[in-house]
């Protein structure tokens, strides 16, 4: 079932939250990795995964561009159905991303 469709619909925040956590985790990272690739503050991510904090545009984008993704990426339903292709996807970007970025490094060391 759709968590929007339930009688107890995530809020915007809670699925943010959960979309933070579970692309770390998923990547390995720490929260303190999260915060180093996005240039945010550890404690802000803590907070943020926590669904205590609310999060500016600005800092919503430069997590998006941490996980090699978009905006609408960490705002989606964790519908279980389509959650393991869009997390699988989302991470070979993130691969092929830090592969191109190593590559552009080695040119120009």
């Amino acid at each position: 079932m759709n968590r929007s469709t339930s009688q107890h619909p995530l809020s915007a925040r809670q699925r943010l939250a959960a979309n933070l956590r579970l692309r770390r985790l998923l990547l390995g990272w720490s929260q303190e990795a999260l915060a180093a690739q996005a240039g945010l503050d550890r404690s802000y991510i803590g907070e943020l995964e926590r669904a205590q904090r609310n999060i500016s545009l600005d800092a919503l984008e430069k997590l998006a561009q941490a996980f090699g993704g978009e905006i609408s990426d960490l705002l989606v339903d964790l519908e279980p159905s389509h959650l393991g292709e869009r997390l699988i996807e989302q991470v070979r970007r993130t691969i092929a991303n830090r592969n191109c970025v190593r590559e552009e490094t080695a040119i120009y060391a």
